[in-house]
């Protein structure tokens, strides 16, 4: 298998358990100290407000306004940074 799928499995899986809510609470805590204290997941604005599904125009708003991590590079941030402050209506699973 490649890495790529391998990847798509284990998250469809981990996926599986957050939404049947089988995760024990140490299993949630350790998948949420992985997600924002130890994966740099970057993207441009493009990419991200594809995946909110907003215009890029009020994504580059609200971070100039809630977001104080500056750019990883030029054009990327961090997700998780982005993540911690966009509306709760652009949230995919609420």
């Amino acid at each position: 298998m490649d890495d790529k799928t391998i990847i798509n499995e284990v998250l469809d899986f981990l996926k599986f358990k957050v939404n049947s809510d089988s995760c024990t609470p140490e299993e949630l805590r350790n998948l949420s100290d992985i997600l924002t204290e130890r994966l740099d997941t970057i993207g441009t604005v493009e990419e991200i407000s594809e995946f909110f599904n907003v215009p890029q125009q009020n994504l580059r708003t609200m971070i100039n306004r809630k977001v104080s991590d500056k750019p990883k590079r030029r054009v990327y941030y961090r997700f998780m940074s982005i993540m911690k402050n966009i509306p709760e209506k652009w949230l995919r699973h609420k």
